[in-house]
């Protein structure tokens, strides 16, 4: 149908209505409104009233089972009395009421080689997040492990978060039962903070965790000219702090979106479902996959038939801040997007520019496309504003520009209305799968991907999702193989090392291998944690179920003694043995894993994981 898309009755005012009642709902005069909490619930019960008072009659908030968490107060006392205002990590288990008391220990970077020297017993530990991948969560089973009491974490100067003056941070915990409660500072309060070290402190966290309390998802359904599976935009409306931006816009956007629509009675030839998800930023405890729960929830539970029905999910992330507008799109799409941008600039819809990013899961369209559904995401973040303002207290209203906002809402109108199935370019994703191979040789494959190459129609798309979609041994999207051949590689280069007694670089070779890089920062309890917490079979793998991420060996005591640590396991013969085992481990898991490319790339459609009930939080 032709789609008067400069008719559509869109407006900045009533986006900035949607987003600043969404930042309203707070369980804290900072914010939070998180999966399962009554805030929560109060957003869920605004969309779905948007949405009806458009006219769409089929709405309805579908149940989300999530470990809810509930930040109400979070502090650091001084025994003066002085008290530095905090917040945490959602899953954080709180204090009770009377807090934790402690002697104040600075521990840096808290890394196992720093903390060797340090006696944290019974102490409040006072943490710098200095790099991105060393988590607090890492350091906090560490610390837990050696008996602090509680931890107390700031992202000091020159950190990767929370780098906006007297900004306050959180994020999803991740966090370990074996970890104590944890509070974030401002880097500011932490400098004045460490001055008292060695003092008396008391951390209280009031955020009560409640297992198996009940989320929604809001859906809202637009009929077609036929019934069938809907194409799909959703936003989330979970969010720390305001969550304004990040990502109140985005249902904003959903619900504008809705409006136009249905006032204009647009009828595609498939209905349309307007979403609001829960629990993207987190909604479940004690696991290594706690976000993007509720979109993975939907695909995978309660809308299975939208993994092989649904021609499009357009997935909106925070937009609206003056940026380029980022499209993340599968090759099969690229190409597609690239065209809609392109216009959309031209009519003047773009004013900041566009540009094309590849997927991440670090937004709900991952579990989405790895269930098998063709989708995009679409926002106007910057590595600026993450490293400054990003899960802050300057995420607010005020800092959207609502004009800008109208005109990206313009641009997802387009995307949606112009999805075609016919625009999936499958020789495209031949071609990039081929760039990952590089030299690997895999004769099946290479026939698969040319028939891969020939394709055409939603279905083929089913098993490139199922099958091509994978992840690292640190989350990241990557196709299946390629974190396994890495560590193929990195295995063959520690064996190599080893017999021509070069001990550090080995050591070195092996710490590239899966999750081996953690062995620096954590002791050999810690790191087997951690390890059996990852990976397609681990209790709470959720939607990491769906990319069957290959976490690698554990490697803690091969690397520990080719370090000559105190305490390793001394060196002998029992090394070479024990990497010979593991390379050819991993190197059958190459070989299964490119075999099950081959026939996805040849047709054959996977099966959806189904959630196990470990990833289920029950009361």
């Amino acid at each position: 149908m032709t789609v008067p898309y400069e008719h559509l009755d869109i407006s900045g005012e009533y986006l900035r209505h949607v987003v600043e009642r969404l930042e309203s709902f707070r369980s804290h005069p900072l914010g939070f409104r998180v999966a399962g909490t009554p805030e929560e619930r109060q957003a869920t019960a605004f969309a779905a009233g948007e949405l009806r008072a458009a006219g769409l009659t089929d709405v309805v908030e579908e149940p989300v089972p999530v470990d809810a968490w509930r930040l109400q107060n979070a502090s650091v006392e001084l025994a003066t009395g002085h008290r530095f205002d905090c917040a945490s990590f959602g899953g954080v288990p709180e204090t009770g009421p009377r807090g934790v008391r402690g002697q104040l220990v600075y521990v840096g970077r808290a890394g196992r080689k720093q903390l060797d020297g340090i006696d944290v017993g019974g102490k409040v530990a006072l943490v710098d997040w200095e790099v991105e991948r060393l988590w607090p969560y890492h350091v906090g089973l560490e610390l837990g492990l050696r008996g602090a009491a509680a931890m107390v974490v700031t992202s000091p100067p020159g950190g990767p978060y929370y780098q906006a003056p007297r900004a306050l941070g959180t994020f999803d915990g991740l966090w370990h039962a074996e970890a104590p409660s944890c509070v974030t500072i401002r880097k500011e309060d932490a400098t004045e903070l460490r001055a008292h070290e060695g003092d008396a402190v008391r951390v209280v966290l009031s955020a009560p965790l409640t297992p198996g309390a009940e989320a929604a998802n809001v859906v809202g359904i637009l009929p077609g000219r036929r019934d069938g599976a809907p194409s799909i935009v959703a936003g989330h409306h979970d969010g720390w702090f305001g969550g304004a931006f990040d990502d109140a816009s985005a249902v904003a956007v959903t619900l504008a979106l809705a409006r136009a629509f249905a006032a204009k009675g647009i009828r595609l030839e498939r209905p349309i479902a307007f979403v609001s998800h829960t629990a993207e930023e987190y909604g479940i405890a004690r696991s290594s996959y706690d976000w993007c729960y509720g979109a993975w929830y939907q695909i995978v539970a309660e809308h299975r038939e939208w993994s092989t029905g649904s021609s499009f999910y357009l997935n909106v992330e925070g937009s609206g801040r003056p940026a380029p507008f980022v499209v993340d799109a599968p090759p099969e799409l690229a190409g597609w997007a690239r065209r809609i941008c392109r216009r959309a600039a031209r009519d003047n819809l773009l004013p900041h520019g566009y540009r094309l990013a590849a997927p991440s899961t670090w937004t709900e369209v991952w579990p989405f496309l790895a269930a098998g559904v063709p989708g995009i995401n679409v926002s106007t973040f910057t590595s600026e504003f993450d490293h400054t303002e990003y899960h802050t207290q300057y995420d607010t209203s005020d800092r959207v520009d609502f004009d800008y906002l109208e005109r990206l809402t313009r641009v997802c109108a387009r995307l949606l209305l112009q999805a075609d199935v016919g625009a999936l370019d499958y020789a495209a994703r031949a071609l990039d799968v081929r760039r990952s191979l590089g030299k690997l040789e895999h004769k099946r494959l290479q026939r698969g991907l040319d028939n891969l190459a020939r394709a055409n129609g939603r279905k083929a798309f089913t098993a490139v999702g199922r099958g091509l979609h994978g992840l690292d041994a640190r989350e990241a999207a990557r196709y299946p193989h390629e974190q396994t051949a890495a560590d193929v590689r990195f295995l063959e280069k520690g064996l190599i090392e080893l017999e021509a007694r070069r001990h550090r670089s080995a050591a070195n070779a092996l710490a590239r291998v899966g999750l081996n890089w953690l062995c620096a920062d954590l002791g050999r309890d810690a790191f087997r944690i951690e390890h059996a917490r990852r990976g397609r079979r681990a209790p709470r793998a959720c939607w990491a179920a769906q990319g069957d991420p290959d976490i690698g060996p554990d490697l803690w005591d091969e690397i520990a003694s080719l370090r000559r640590e105190s305490g390793a396991r001394p060196q002998g013969a029992w090394l070479e043995r024990s990497l010979r085992r593991h390379l050819a481990a991993s190197r059958k898991e190459l070989t299964r894993r490119l075999d099950r490319m081959a026939a996805a790339a040849d047709g054959k459609v996977f099966p959806l994981p189904r959630p196990r009930p470990s990833d289920l939080p029950t009361r």
